[in-house]
């Protein structure tokens, strides 16, 4: 009975009679169908490249997630923690982590010549994955790897605000936790441009060391030698910067604890040392006087030695404002955060997830899903009327033939099941259209970039068009579903026609 019932739905299909109404009211519903599931994939296509493109930006300035000491809160003013490799080595072992990073940020103030700016300096090292600043790169370079460079790469709307051109010098001032102001002078080495205003007005790109060595976060020591010289004793002394102060030194060639100065006699080739430390245990730095005896006779003379002055670089470079993680799957954000949650409970850090650093703007993207459920919702109703009224429409033409084929003994359901798989036809069509026209003007747009977008306005300077493949099948299978099933509703007409009366007005 199924293969009667297909055999006659095909037939139908295949009717070619010029005379029926039904024709151009199967044409507009086939068409209604295309268009409906059409916008229902470009709306699907553009929402999520749009909330794709925002959110990979949003994630640009700050991974999706960062991993700090516990008494940070959501300022943009790292506090200084000391570099484990273990933690390093912990995060990057968990599922799902592309990429771990260090960084830190300094709010601040840039100074050019025409004004200035508040902005928030972040500072980033080797480690740091550079394809989202190497994507939205307008003018010049990425910084160079060189701690000591002094390079800043800053935003299209700062360098038009204050007007800056690359390789020009600017300003930055910092202020300590004493409200101590620091300057740098930087040269622009490169110029971004993401279109998100509210980031690009505020980040400017710095190395790492920058920000350690402006925050005083390790110690520095200083070593000075006295110019005056009594015979072979030099005069050494000893400066310490950063840290929290109430420093003390421990010297090499003496059991003191003071910066000096120091009187000491030099008979052979020798080195001598000044560890600095702090009351807070911040990890100390050394300072290193070598003298070379160049003339070997007694008595020794200043002239006869030699000397030169080091340190060991400053522990500036021990201490970082947080590790960032970046994750191969934003889908993976909750399961990886339970992960982390897990790994670093006693190891007294806390990790923040990018929604909870920007909760408006990830909200608001998620408020763009309630778009397109509606325009779901509304594409389907429509494809629903406008296949009710085709259908009823071909039933009442087929009267005559649903009233011989209850003469012939067909049962009502049979006949429902035949007008539905002829319905069932019309939709399929319908959606294949609706498929061809979606997908290839989403394509056409994916591959040109066709519809331009004011930057201002939307962020971005062209629709962007996600693919999201299972999505799409799963939406042509739930819209023929429903469609077939409110077919339902008006095939049950067929009950109502009664065989005699059928077959006697054909």
């Amino acid at each position: 009975m199924v293969q009667l019932a297909q055999f006659i739905a095909q037939r139908i299909a295949r009717s070619d009679d010029r005379k029926q109404i039904s024709k151009p009211i199967v044409r507009i519903a086939t068409w209604g169908i295309a268009v409906g599931v059409a916008l229902m994939l470009l709306s699907l296509a553009v929402v999520q490249g749009f909330q794709e493109e925002i959110r990979n930006k949003v994630i640009g300035f700050g991974s999706h997630f960062q991993v700090t000491a516990t008494d940070r809160t959501y300022s943009k003013d790292s506090q200084k923690l000391a570099f484990d490799p273990a933690i390093d080595s912990i995060l990057r072992a968990i599922p799902g982590v592309r990429n771990v990073q260090t960084f830190a940020s300094k709010p601040g103030i840039l100074e050019t010549d025409l004004g200035i700016q508040g902005i928030v300096a972040k500072g980033i090292g080797a480690d740091y994955d550079t394809t989202f600043l190497k994507g939205n790169l307008k003018e010049g370079r990425l910084l160079t790897g060189h701690p000591d460079s002094m390079e800043v790469m800053i935003s299209s709307y700062l360098a038009k605000r204050l007007g800056v051109r690359l390789h020009q010098k600017v300003s930055v001032y910092v202020f300590t936790e004493n409200a101590d102001p620091r300057q740098r002078n930087f040269k622009v080495c490169g110029i971004y441009d993401t279109g998100l205003e509210d980031f690009d007005r505020q980040i400017i790109f710095v190395h790492m060391r920058h920000i350690q060595r402006l925050s005083g976060w390790g110690l520095r020591a200083e070593g000075i030698i006295d110019s005056v010289c009594y015979g072979n004793q030099f005069v050494l002394g000893s400066l310490a910067f950063g840290g929290e102060g109430d420093y003390q030194w421990q010297w090499s060639c003496d059991d003191v604890t003071d910066e000096g100065p120091h009187f000491v006699e030099i008979t052979s080739d020798t080195t001598i040392t000044a560890i600095v430390h702090d009351e807070a245990h911040t990890r100390p730095d050394t300072v290193f006087f070598d003298f070379e005896i160049q003339d070997q006779a007694p008595p020794l003379d200043c002239s006869d030695i030699t000397y030169t002055i080091h340190t060991s670089g400053g522990s500036d470079r021990y201490y970082i404002g947080g590790y960032e993680v970046l994750l191969e799957n934003y889908n993976e954000l909750i399961a990886t955060d339970d992960a982390m949650f897990a790994q670093l409970t006693s190891k007294f850090l806390q990790t923040q997830k990018i929604t909870d650093r920007h909760p408006e703007i990830f909200s608001w993207l998620k408020m763009l899903d309630i778009n397109v459920i509606i325009i779901i919702v509304l594409m389907i109703v429509i494809s629903i009327v406008n296949m009710t009224s085709a259908l009823l429409i071909i039933i009442l033409e087929r009267q005559a033939m649903i009233g011989t084929l209850k003469a012939m003994g067909i049962h009502d359901q049979l006949v429902m099941h035949i007008f539905v798989r002829h319905a069932g036809r019309i939709i399929g069509k319908g959606i294949l259209m609706g498929n061809f026209i979606g997908l290839g003007i989403a394509l056409l747009q994916h591959t040109t970039g066709l519809f331009a977008l004011n930057p201002e306005n939307y962020y971005l300077d062209h629709v962007p068009i996600s693919f999201d493949w299972l999505t799409y099948v799963m939406l042509n299978l739930a819209t023929l579903v429903i469609c077939l099933l409110s077919m339902l509703l008006p095939a049950r007409y067929i009950t109502k026609i009664s065989p005699v009366k059928a077959m006697r007005f054909s």
